[in-house]
């Protein structure tokens, strides 16, 4: 009975084998069915995430128009204010209100040359002469006579 034992053993060893050992097909079956498997997650995974990065970029554009448009809104509520409009009027345009005395205000370094008077004798040529005499003439010398350089142009 020993022997029977044994020699029963010996054949449960004998037809127990590795999982596939020497079956290549079944092997290369198992291995192209899990790349089919991966494949079929994979594009969707990858359009998932890829989704996912969008929805995230276009929040984060929305919330920065979002705060643009606040600032707009702001911008337009700070013009309907008449005072605000005013004050601008003011310091951008030098505008004044009726009764109010406008002063200015000379650096007293500015020599007599650097102020602008209204009371020059405005240019009469025309802008084309102007602008060829300006180019004549060597920065720092005295000016000719003006009169005679409209009078050769003509």
């Amino acid at each position: 009975m020993a022997s029977r034992d044994r020699a029963r053993a010996e054949a449960k060893k004998k037809k127990r084998k590795l999982p596939f050992q020497g079956d290549i097909t079944g092997l290369a079956i198992v291995i192209s069915v899990l790349l089919v498997v991966l494949v079929a997650v994979a594009v969707p995974l990858r359009n998932y995430y890829e989704g996912r990065s969008e929805i995230a970029r276009l929040n984060a554009s929305i919330q920065e128009l979002e705060q643009r448009k606040a600032d707009l809104e702001g911008d337009i509520a700070k013009y309907r204010d008449e005072d605000y409009v005013k004050q601008e009027a003011r310091r951008r345009l030098g505008m004044m209100e009726p009764g109010e005395t406008a002063w200015r205000v000379i650096d007293p370094r500015m020599t007599h040359s650097d102020t602008i008077t209204t009371d020059e004798i405005p240019d009469t040529r025309p802008w084309p002469q102007v602008m060829v005499d300006s180019l004549r003439q060597v920065p720092g010398e005295e000016t000719q006579g003006e009169e005679t350089n409209g009078d050769e142009a003509n």
